[in-house]
């Protein structure tokens, strides 16, 4: 059965070599036989029921020995991000209803004090408490057990997560593809950068493991970025690296040169779309050397089902091509619900494999058993080749992570202080669109207030980054709202800026903070995460920093006083005395000093 492939390939690598290396993590190596028997040993305790395994784990070697423990017992398992908000993990639990929890401990503190009539039914398993066993390849090979899959939890409308059902059987065509299209195999060293609360996860963690390479982690915690993403890359051998376009962007800042990351040979980009520029500067770097490649696929079909290798003339294109679909899937772009070529019309998915659909029944874009139709504006060139437009509805990706508009303006609305709220992705040219709330709200609502509100029944990285206040939200003749009409919120920000940085470090500061939350001019009062800044604009931030002004900020540091004028003060104090007036303050500062 094409589903066990993953198991059957995974036990032949691990009898030839169980001291080869399959997973390295900050902390240490897992050899082969090390995972393989941890595995073994939670296959014991999940074997005996059939229903749903939620995992509830930051360690992410228990969630890849969960994920193939799973696969050999046939039941679904369900990786969720531990950063879930309370209300998130209220109503995943009870459309989930799991058979058994897999938690380590910062899964649990997360899990404490949920509604018990969802949390606590079935088997709670403690990872740490876990026993390895021994392992037997004839136990784990030609398995004779149901493709019970997995679930993941998105976005939805309705301001409840998704939960998006996929099959091994889907993963195994994607593993198989990446595999041989970009020759992975024995010794290769791939990067794991994704959080398990993502599809993606599968990617990075099952394609090394099935071919006999090894599995790279960057965590756990912030994701490196800039010069700290480079030295880990260097440090680790990676040789294929999967990202979003936000991670790699942040690589310009590292001074790369054409003999920079001897063993990296391939970039897959996913989630985002990719700029001319991105082409433009690593082709410019390393030409053909390293293959830059761009994929694409939601997760209602499984990961990627296009991709193209972009050359030069994606470099100048206007829009950046997704590319061509994977063998055995069709792509078509339909306008009035007929297939249309060099028009542009919404993307449909055919494919080899019957898709699962969603959780909790209902319909959405899936039409038959193995179409969807995803809500991607597109046009197919007469070449064959895809380029992705848009949305076709209030779905946005922001930093990778996919966000319902809808959601995001539901919660607002239930703010006691808000009277109308309207969300928006918005994008400077050459910046990366950040999520924006326009809100209706009473003066005595201030944005913290409404960041904590939103934070509370977001999941991490789906809440707006700036608030923009206003008289009432600009709406169509029909009622509804109208986002073109909406001021561009750099305006509306800059016309109330107050408490402008000072000269010297605290200006300096202030302009890098523009650039990475793409604002006109911030306060030295301001607060960096308040502001929008999330785990990777931290992680950024620190680096320039350090580019910067040639000191390390701790990150408690940071945490302490995550101001300009904090961060100025923390500079200062660290660097020898008269060393900032060697950095000018530049003649046009972004906004933030003139």
């Amino acid at each position: 059965m094409s589903h066990t492939k993953i198991l059957d390939r995974w036990a032949d690598w691990m009898e030839q070599d169980g001291q080869a290396p399959a997973v390295a993590t900050r902390e240490r190596v897992w050899s082969r036989r090390e995972l393989a028997e941890f595995t073994a040993g939670l296959r014991a305790r999940l074997t005996g029921d059939t229903g749903p395994v939620l995992v509830a784990c930051a360690d992410p070697v228990t969630v890849i020995a969960t994920i193939l423990a799973c696969a050999a017992v046939g039941r679904a398992f369900a990786p969720v991000d531990i950063g879930q908000p309370a209300a998130r993990w209220t109503a995943l639990l009870e459309d989930l209803r799991p058979a058994a929890v897999v938690a380590d401990e910062a899964g649990r503190a997360a899990l404490a004090g949920r509604d018990s009539d969802t949390t606590d039914t079935g088997e709670r398993i403690d990872a740490e408490a876990v026993e390895p066993m021994p392992w037997h390849a004839a136990d784990w090979r030609g398995l004779d057990v149901p493709d019970a899959g997995y679930v993941y939890f998105t976005s939805g409308t309705t301001g409840r997560p998704k939960g998006i059902k996929g099959s091994l059987e889907a993963v195994e065509h994607f593993l198989a593809w990446e595999a041989d299209a970009f020759g992975i195999t024995s010794g290769t060293r791939v990067s794991l950068l994704t959080s398990p609360g993502f599809d993606a996860f599968l990617r990075d963690a099952l394609v090394p493991l099935r071919t006999g390479g090894s599995v790279h982690v960057a965590g756990p915690g912030t994701v490196p970025v800039g010069n700290a993403l480079a030295e880990w890359l260097d440090q680790e051998g990676i040789e294929v690296l999967h990202c979003v376009p936000t991670v790699f962007r942040t690589l310009r800042a590292a001074a790369l040169t054409g003999d920079s990351l001897p063993r990296l040979r391939a970039v897959l980009l996913a989630g985002e779309p990719v700029r001319p520029a991105d082409v433009a500067w690593w082709r410019e770097l390393f030409a053909d050397r390293k293959a830059l490649v761009n994929l694409y696929g939601p997760s209602e079909t499984t990961m990627t089902k296009v991709f193209r290798r972009l050359g030069a003339e994606d470099a100048a294109a206007g829009t950046v091509p997704v590319g061509l679909p994977m063998p055995g899937v069709e792509v078509r772009v339909l306008a009035a619900g007929k297939p249309v070529t060099d028009a542009i019309g919404e993307i449909e998915i055919r494919t080899p494999f019957p898709l699962s659909g969603y959780l909790d029944g209902r319909a959405g874009g899936f039409t038959g058993t193995d179409r969807y139709r995803t809500g991607d504006l597109g046009r197919l060139r007469p070449d064959g080749v895809l380029e992705v437009l848009g949305r076709r509805d209030q779905q946005v990706k922001v930093n990778g992570v996919r966000v319902e508009l809808g959601e995001v303006e539901d919660v607002l609305r239930r703010h006691p202080g808000v009277a109308d709220a309207c969300a928006a992705a918005v994008a400077e040219p050459d910046a990366d669109p950040v999520l924006c709330a326009y809100v209706v709200a009473a003066d005595s609502v201030t944005d913290e207030e409404l960041r904590d509100h939103a934070a509370a029944c977001l999941v991490p990285g789906s809440g707006p980054a700036l608030y923009v206040r206003l008289a009432a939200i600009p709406r169509t003749l029909n009622g509804k709202a109208d986002r073109r009409a909406l001021p561009p919120p750099a305006a509306a920000r800059a016309a109330h800026l107050e408490h402008r940085p000072r000269d010297g470090a605290e200006a300096r500061i202030a302009d890098v903070w523009c650039e990475l939350l793409h604002l006109p001019g911030v306060g030295r009062h301001d607060s960096f995460t308040l502001l929008g800044g999330d785990s990777l604009g931290i992680a950024r931030l620190l680096d320039r920093l350090r580019s910067l002004f040639g000191v390390d900020v701790p990150l408690r540091v940071f945490a302490a006083d995550p101001t300009v004028a904090g961060l100025a003060a923390a500079v200062t104090d660290t660097m020898p005395a008269g060393v900032i007036a060697e950095f000018p303050t530049p003649s046009d500062a972004t906004g933030s000093t003139r």
